[in-house]
């Protein structure tokens, strides 16, 4: 039996609900990246994302049960079940990796990965799921991964700075990224948006649970402190609003025109960023994921 919730996704669809969705994810997740330079991921970043997933968990857990449907995989488990329950689990290294990223590193180096991000996901769109790549959206590709293979050539002295494993960090980020949303893409159509959600939230679990359960006596201090609870809820609450609504851009758009609008959030991230932490804000980047944002409407009406 489908959820409410799952009624109301299938009941719109098509790109321009597609964008709005994505538009909505990006302008949430800015705001709950910002929590990821909290103190406590500088000291026990393992008890900061522990605490972040188990609220999480326990918040689709809740509203799964308010809905008065069963919690997938409860009593019985489905191949896909198990399935979406790993790629959960791929994508917790994902989600370690770019908090610990960001909670050190300048945040418009942190999303250098998302060409890689946007390569993996057009192409698993187009030869996996059979997506079409009409001719606007092939100028968008075309355009978006210049601009910012010439972004990342501009800052390659500060990237090059780097300490040699954190270089790489941004483009493993970008791969798991890549790998992950076409592959929600794939479950949620057998699935549904809601039930995905849940199971690879259980997955996402799994990987931090393991990950501190390595470093216990380190990171143990970090359950002891109030505030990082309402950090981390408030991250909890505001990335699983903004999962869902990539889930939707996803089910109503496909992978393709995800893969190319989620590109835009870093004009959003770096100017969070900005107003947040007083980063410097690069105009090269500003100018062109404007003009990029243009390309977004003509592309999401026009293709």
């Amino acid at each position: 039996m489908n959820s409410p919730l799952e009624t109301l996704f299938q009941s719109v669809s098509g790109p321009h609900w597609s964008a709005g969705a994505e538009l909505m994810s990006l302008l949430l997740f800015a705001r709950a990246n910002t929590l990821w330079r909290s103190k406590g991921m500088r000291s026990t970043p393992l008890a900061m994302l522990m605490i972040r997933s188990a609220i999480a968990v326990t918040l689709v857990c809740t509203l799964t049960w308010a809905q008065g449907v069963a919690l997938p995989g409860w009593g019985t488990w489905t191949p896909v079940q198990l399935a979406t329950v790993l790629l959960g689990m791929f994508g917790g290294w994902g989600l370690l990796l770019f908090a610990t990223g960001l909670s050190q590193l300048p945040s418009r180096l942190v999303f250098f990965g998302g060409t890689v991000h946007l390569f993996f996901g057009a192409a698993m769109g187009f030869f996996v799921l059979g997506e079409e790549i009409g001719p606007v959206r092939g100028m968008v590709l075309a355009l978006l991964l210049t601009a910012q293979i010439v972004l990342w050539w501009k800052d390659r002295q500060t990237w090059l700075a780097m300490p040699r494993v954190q270089r790489w960090i941004p483009f493993v980020i970008g791969f798991i990224w890549g790998m992950y949303y076409p592959s929600i893409g794939v479950v949620q159509s057998q699935l549904g948006v809601w039930n995905t959600i849940v199971l690879t939230e259980y997955g996402v679990f799994l990987t931090l649970l393991g990950a501190f359960a390595v470093q216990i006596r380190s990171q143990w201090t970090g359950f002891t402190q109030g505030v990082h609870y309402r950090q981390m809820g408030e991250q909890a609450v505001l990335s699983l609003l903004g999962q869902s609504f990539s889930a939707l851009c996803i089910a109503w758009g496909g992978v393709v025109l995800h893969s190319i609008l989620t590109n835009f959030s870093v004009i959003i991230n770096v100017s969070a960023f900005r107003l947040r932490f007083g980063e410097r804000i690069d105009w090269r980047y500003m100018g062109f994921f404007v003009a990029y944002g243009l390309l977004m409407v003509l592309m999401t009406y026009a293709d």
